[in-house]
């Protein structure tokens, strides 16, 4: 009998009862993605490519439409590159993070480490494999270190991963003494510097390290730093300096042109000194 002889079945099966039964494959969703992904290892029914350097990535516009805002966007939006047969990424994507973004969006799983989590953090962001760069974010905070804090404060200001970034920056106060001679804090931005050494919640013993913290910040580039000391200066608490101290250490600025800038310091600390200047937590 065809299977096009519907309507003659119904009015022979039915009893005029609620007699349902509702199948369900738990194991669907998985074997689908399987089937898709030996397609896309087969190149069987894929409708772009991903190019990223020197590599050539096959794919299914639906998959990546479906895990990712951007492809969606790309592909539904009714412009020329909805219609792009491929996608380059030239070097702007490295091609073995892209490889792992597409294995994830055609099997639910990808192996996160310390060699590629901050890649896919950057990458998941820019392409919105949102559940990637969150996974990637939950890695690092698990793995965070006055060693690696710097980074990872920048990182995370960078790609909106809020409590990463909040707990970089808590770390970044707490160890300040031992991270501000570091190459990361040398090659900081001036609003982070200046965000770092005004906060309330810097954790130094002594604010002679926050005075030194700057001069050294300004000396590692000194043609584009220059100018910017005395606004940085206005940020240390010069007043809790002994007049020794600044003394001593306006004659040896002497030798990198920063002399000047030293007797500044000096004089607003002895203007303000006596006045309410409470140390740091």
């Amino acid at each position: 009998m065809s299977v096009s002889n519907h309507e003659n079945r119904k009015s022979r099966s039915s009893s005029g009862s609620m007699n349902i039964h509702l199948f369900h494959k738990a194991s669907h969703a998985d074997s689908l993605l399987t089937q898709l992904n030996l397609l896309r290892k087969r190149r069987v029914l894929t409708d772009v490519v991903l190019r990223a350097g020197n590599r050539a990535f096959p794919c299914h516009r639906a998959v990546l439409a479906s895990c990712s805002r951007y492809f969606e966007a790309m592909f539904s939006g009714g412009l020329k590159e909805s219609q792009d047969k491929e996608v380059n990424f030239n070097d702007s994507l490295h091609p073995e993070v892209l490889e792992l973004l597409l294995d994830y969006a055609y099997s639910a799983r990808v192996i996160i480490n310390e060699e590629n989590a901050e890649s896919l953090l950057e990458a998941g962001d820019m392409l919105q494999f949102h559940d990637i760069r969150d996974a990637s974010a939950e890695f690092l905070e698990k793995n965070l270190h006055p060693s690696n804090c710097l980074g990872m404060m920048l990182l995370s200001d960078a790609h909106q991963c809020e409590r990463l970034y909040e707990l970089s920056w808590r770390m970044c106060l707490a160890n300040f003494a031992s991270i501000f001679r570091t190459e990361d804090f040398l090659n900081l931005p001036k609003d982070k510097v200046q965000a770092l050494i005004f906060s309330e919640e810097l954790e130094v013993e002594d604010e002679s390290l926050v005075y030194e913290a700057v001069i050294d910040w300004v000396k590692a580039d000194m043609e584009r730093r220059y100018n910017d000391l005395p606004e940085l200066l206005r940020f240390v608490r010069l007043a809790l300096l002994p007049e020794s101290y600044l003394l001593k250490n306006v004659a040896s600025e002497d030798r990198y042109g920063l002399r000047a800038w030293g007797v500044y310091a000096w004089h607003s600390a002895t203007r303000v000194r006596g006045t309410s200047a409470a140390y740091r937590t």
